[in-house]
């Protein structure tokens, strides 16, 4: 069509050159004009119609609407009467076309969006967007691709999970039953002297006044760093529905990092996995340092199986993570061999509280021999109910 359109133009000119009519030359010299002024109207606007991403990054869990917010501005004296902007979802999905159909007046701005969401974890990409248009007669449509991208990040889904937590360090923000965890900064009471009460706990100033002994109590708090010890080898997981169990343990993991999160507890992960192209372990040390869960989850959202045989107990000190005494370790696997349940046995003897978390059918066999040495969880198949004992 563009060949056609300049091959006439050109005849237009011969016209013009050498046939002098003069109502004739009027009629190829006006047309002639308008071609140019649409050619240089559509070249003119095609570099200054730009788009912008708000957000080069979003995180949010699976299947959570994010927004993708695109802003379009037009650079130029000159307006717009019709332009398209098409982004580019990759896998992702959007119940939106991602398309949309502007009018630009001169040097005006405007945003536009649409909610995407993911039904896998992992880390993708939203764009380049391409935008379309042409002279408002439609004769020299132009394309542009900007390629600026936007990274998502899709953290694991997160399940509600209620578990005990009654051993620890004292003095932390855990309330606990137990009065051996009582903080002598957290006053809750007096009450009168019972036998077997510590004698550092009379208040003796109280008793001498009321003439009897008194004791003070104190709010029983505790304090439990948790590392959480992710078993992510291929081999270790059964062939049948291993992408499904692989799934649920993310999941998992992520729920127990959310779970302590809300305890305001210190927390770690240690997974014999792969990150993508990256050769490096998903590590993290213990810490409650702001940012560090937002971390943790998205090493969750990228992590894969590790094709590399690996002893993912062995990796709680070739790591190199600092392990506090009375931590608790959280182990997700599906399955133990004897000596990575020697090794938990003596992590356990060391002051740390070992729980166990089973995926798959293939361990539930292991579940009454183990649950005679740890707090055994066994990892149900689907739904919102993520364990049961």
């Amino acid at each position: 069509m563009r060949t056609i359109r300049w091959a006439f133009a050109l005849f237009l000119v011969a016209v013009l050159l050498f046939i002098p009519h003069r109502t004739l030359q009027f009629l190829c010299l006006l047309y002639l004009a308008v071609l140019g002024a649409s050619f240089l109207y559509s070249r003119f606007l095609s570099a200054r119609v730009v788009v912008r991403r708000r957000d080069p990054l979003l995180r949010a869990h699976r299947f959570e609407p994010m927004e993708i917010v695109l802003i379009v501005e037009n650079r130029s004296p000159l307006p717009v009467y019709g332009v398209s902007v098409i982004d580019t979802l990759g896998p992702l999905f959007s119940r939106e076309p991602g398309k949309f159909v502007l009018r630009l007046h001169p040097w005006e701005r405007k945003r536009i969006s649409y909610t995407v969401e993911s039904q896998h974890r992992g880390e993708y990409h939203v764009g380049p967007a391409v935008v379309l248009g042409s002279d408002p007669l439609g004769l020299f449509p132009w394309k542009m691709r900007h390629d600026e991208r936007e990274r998502l990040i899709i953290y694991p889904e997160v399940l509600p999970l209620a578990l005990p937590m009654d051993s620890g360090l004292p003095a932390g923000n855990v309330r606990a039953g137990n009065r051996i965890y009582e903080d002598v900064t957290r006053y809750r009471s007096l009450r009168e002297y019972m036998p077997g009460d510590d004698a550092r706990t009379i208040n003796w100033k109280v008793s001498a006044r009321m003439g009897s002994l008194f004791s003070t109590e104190y709010v029983p708090l505790l304090f439990a760093p948790v590392l959480i010890l992710l078993n992510m080898n291929r081999e270790d997981y059964p062939f049948r529905f291993r992408y499904h169990w692989v799934e649920r343990a993310a999941v998992l993991a992520a729920s127990l990092v959310m779970r302590f999160l809300s305890l305001r507890q210190e927390i770690g992960l240690i997974a014999s996995a792969s990150m993508g192209a990256r050769a490096e372990l998903p590590i993290a040390r213990i810490s409650g340092a702001p940012g560090h869960a937002a971390a943790i989850l998205e090493m969750l959202a990228r992590i894969d199986v590790s094709r590399e045989p690996t002893d993912f107990t062995r990796l709680m000190y070739a790591a190199g993570v600092d392990i506090p005494i009375r931590s608790h370790i959280e182990v997700i696997t599906p399955r133990l061999s004897d000596e990575q349940r020697a090794f938990l046995r003596e992590v356990k003897l060391r002051g740390c509280t070992v729980e166990l978390f089973l995926l798959g059918g293939d361990s539930l066999g292991q579940r009454e021999l183990l649950s005679k040495e740890f707090p055994v969880f066994v990892v149900s198949d689907y739904g919102n109910e993520l364990i049961h004992k």
